[in-house]
Order: C-alpha cells, then sequence, then structure tokens
C-alpha cells in the first residue's frame, strides 16, 4: 500500500473497500491536503466511513483546495452509495466552530439532531447529496 492509500484509509486498518481506494486517488491529486477515514464507531452499515481529519497546508489554504477536495469525496460517496459522517462542531480545545460545520452542509451534510445540532455535534451525508448542496439546517 502507498503512503497516499495509507493517508485515506486512515484508522479503517487497511481493509479494502472501493471508496478508500477512489479517495486515495483523489488524495493523490490534491498533495497539499490530508484526510483521514475510518469506520463510525456506531452502528454496522458496511457503507459507512467517518471523515476523522481533514487539513489543508496553511500555505495553501483559502484557494478552494479543501472545498474541492470535499466536494469531490463526496461524489466519490454517492458514486459508491457510501453514507459519510463527520464530527465539525467542536475544535479541539471544546469550542464551538459553526464555520466548519457550514463547510461541510455545503457539500450536503447535515446534522445528525436538526432540532438540537449541538447535542451530539455529529453530521452525516447520505448518498446522492452532492448535486442537491444544503446548509447545516437542512
Amino acid at each position: 500500500m502507498t503512503g497516499t492509500q495509507a493517508r485515506a484509509a486512515g484508522m479503517v486498518d487497511q481493509e479494502h473497500h472501493p471508496f478508500l481506494a477512489d479517495v486515495a486517488q483523489a488524495l493523490a491529486d490534491a498533495p497539499e491536503a490530508r484526510v483521514s477515514i475510518a469506520r463510525p464507531a456506531f452502528g454496522s452499515d458496511p457503507d459507512a466511513f467517518a471523515i476523522c481529519d481533514f487539513d489543508v497546508d496553511p500555505s495553501c489554504r483559502g484557494l478552494g483546495i479543501g472545498s474541492r477536495l470535499l466536494e469531490r469525496i463526496a461524489s466519490l460517496a454517492d458514486h459508491r452509495g457510501v453514507t459519510l459522517h463527520v464530527e465539525p462542531a467542536l475544535t479541539r480545545d471544546g469550542e464551538l466552530h459553526l464555520s466548519v460545520a457550514e463547510w461541510y452542509g455545503r457539500a450536503g451534510f447535515v446534522w445528525n439532531d436538526p432540532g438540537n445540532p449541538i447535542c451530539d455535534g455529529q453530521m452525516h451525508r447520505r448518498p446522492g447529496l452532492a448535486s442537491r448542496p444544503r446548509g447545516p439546517g437542512g
């Protein structure tokens, strides 16, 4: 497995899933970005993955690289019938970071609990939403 594939696999223990191979290729095309993907800590859906880490080199931020890569990952998830999960609401120091949640919302992610989004701070994106992006409020 190449370094790019390992970056895409994240904590998935090198398992093979066509979606992970797709993400590895997307990352090869965007060397300024780093994305870690793993199985979600809950549920048993074999076609569900969680974005655990998404980062763009600080010198390349603000150029749309991350947004284009997220849209590509969302499109690949659509193609493979994959549900994506993310926990964007809190920063590493536990502070609320709604602009990150809004960024994911533009790619079709919605809050798990729209009535109380801060409750668990988690969002998901079901296959088929790439062509109909919407904000975190739905």
